[in-house]
């Protein structure tokens, strides 16, 4: 009776596995290159799946790259083998833009 419960705890996990709700966040940042002398005083705007903290790190460090949180976003559904979704910032602006007063 025993190893029956221990094995049902063990596949639970298992059995519920369909019902689970995947997402993931983007984060758009501004990048300025610190070390690159043709490339200070320019600013790149990037976006990725990486947090602030692990985006510099990834980078180089906060010595060669200046990165500026600018927008951040959830994405819903399966994040494998997936570009990130488009930002609903975008969205929102278009439909500012072709709205009628």
């Amino acid at each position: 009776m025993i190893k029956t419960f221990k094995v049902l705890i063990l596949m639970l996990p298992a059995l519920l596995s369909n019902y689970a709700i995947a997402e993931y966040r983007v984060y758009q940042y501004i990048i300025k290159n610190k070390l690159d002398s043709q490339q200070i005083g320019k600013t790149l705007v990037k976006t990725s799946t990486l947090d602030p903290v692990s985006f510099v790190a990834y980078n180089g460090g906060a010595n060669s790259v200046e990165v500026d949180l600018l927008r951040t976003w959830l994405c819903p559904g399966d994040t494998s083998k997936k570009d990130t979704c488009r930002s609903p910032y975008r969205e929102l602006s278009s439909e500012l833009l072709n709205a009628k007063d």
